[in-house]
């Protein structure tokens, strides 16, 4: 990418020479001039100046948007003609949401190590906001979440599995044992929820307001779904989980609700860089996923009995 540029990515997102110049490898003088000759350009000035710092102008505003696109677009040609050349990759990362964590994550990655063992593959456990990013910046290859917005440039998606977000409970609580669960039979009990996604708590609000009933008590915020579930299977309180993984919660002693709909429902599945889908590994993954949330995402029934199947899709 051009240098120019990049050092006005820099100067933009630190918001101060001195730091701007110690990143880019320039001195301060040498990067002032830098952008005082891209602003003679571009016939604009691109920030101003103040005792706190450089702050972009509407039309500096302009241009760091068309210099990050061109950027991403820069180091995604070179990811494009690498794969073309070398065809392999040192390090595979794959971002995994919540629906993924405890079958579809740990299996493609234990698989895609052992067909591929030149490369390292890495296996991290997110909400697909917080990963987006750094898919997009390279940081990771291949992310598994929700799909409910259009992609960004560069960046394309397969829709593997229809996700319902449901209540769980312990098998001895008496909400086990009703054929259909309302939502004021959940009004007073305790939840313990997935702390990393922000949405659960928004959802969660609309579904009781919805319904005419009080926000929901949240007790507890965990880190991981397995937590979740543990503490659940020894206590009163109420989890919420996507119901694909209802046979991993059944070893937890754990049962999902019977309510009429979920709490929500969304479709989910891969995220990549169009510029890595060329990739060996890559194109593995996408052939696998299908196949790995027909075998273990797959539950016979139908929600309205509590019970939903999983639908492996094209993307």
């Amino acid at each position: 990418m051009d240098r120019t540029l990049l050092a006005f990515l820099v100067v933009a997102e630190e918001g101060n020479l001195t730091s701007a110049a110690v990143k880019v490898g320039l001195t301060q003088p040498a990067l002032t001039k830098m952008i005082r000759r891209l602003e003679r350009d571009y016939e604009a000035p691109l920030f101003d100046r103040t005792s706190r710092g450089m702050n972009l102008t509407r039309a500096g505003a302009k241009l760091r948007d068309r210099a990050k696109r061109i950027e991403i677009q820069y180091r995604q040609s070179r990811e494009e003609i690498k794969s073309l050349v070398s065809g392999s990759l040192p390090h595979f990362s794959i971002g995994a949401g919540a629906a993924y964590h405890m079958e579809i994550a740990p299996d493609i990655a234990r698989i895609l190590s052992d067909e591929f063992p030149e490369t390292k593959v890495r296996l991290d456990f997110n909400v697909a906001d917080l990963t987006l990013p750094r898919l997009v910046a390279g940081d990771v290859d291949l992310m598994l979440g929700a799909i409910h917005d259009r992609p960004p440039e560069g960046i394309e998606t397969a829709e593997i599995i229809r996700v319902d977000i449901v209540p769980y409970c312990r098998k001895s609580d008496r909400l086990a044992r009703l054929d259909l669960v309302r939502p004021e039979d959940v009004a007073n009990r305790r939840w313990v929820i997935y702390r990393r996604d922000d949405a659960i708590v928004a959802r969660m609000a609309g579904f009781f307001s919805d319904s005419c009933l009080p926000p929901p008590d949240i007790a507890m915020e965990v880190e991981a779904l397995a937590a979740s579930f543990r503490i659940v299977a020894n206590s009163d309180k109420l989890t919420l989980a996507p119901l694909s993984l209802a046979n991993v919660a059944e070893q937890f002693g754990l049962v999902p609700l019977h309510f009429a709909a979920p709490i929500w429902s969304f479709g989910s599945g891969a995220w990549y860089r169009t510029s890595s889908r060329e990739y060996p590994i890559m194109r593995r993954a996408l052939d696998l996923l299908p196949q790995l949330a027909s075998e273990t995402l797959a539950i016979p029934g139908s929600y309205s009995r509590g019970v939903s199947k999983s639908f492996p899709m094209e993307g």
